[in-house]
């Protein structure tokens, strides 16, 4: 035990920062994947999301989607949202094996612009 002792309004303050801090994550995650479906002309679909946030925290989703229904123009009064985001088991391993299959047809394809030939 820390042997803390705090007043009301310092917990509130620490809660409130908790919150700011997480509505800030939820938004940055919007940034990469809208630029993305606005650059590739993506209009639903779903995105997977690995990590004790994207998975454990209880009201990131909302607030992600929240977020991407600013950032590319979704209707408020929507039913469903037209990019959802769902839970990635294994994200890093799979995103490497993901990388590591497109570099091989890049160089089958005789693309070696910045792959290493060691």
């Amino acid at each position: 035990m820390l042997n803390i002792q705090i007043t009301w309004e310092e917990l509130q303050l620490s809660h409130r920062l908790a919150e700011v801090i997480a509505v800030r994550g939820a938004r940055l995650c919007t940034c990469g994947i809208s630029a993305i479906c606005r650059m590739k002309g993506i209009k639903s679909g779903h995105v997977a999301a690995d990590g004790s946030v994207a998975n454990k925290h209880p009201k990131f989703k909302a607030r992600w989607a929240q977020a991407m229904g600013e950032v590319l123009g979704w209707p408020d009064d929507r039913t469903e949202d037209p990019i959802t985001i769902t839970s990635a088991e294994d994200g890093s391993g799979i995103g490497a094996a993901v990388i590591a299959a497109m570099t091989l047809q890049r160089i089958e394809k005789g693309e070696t612009v910045g792959i290493s030939q060691s």
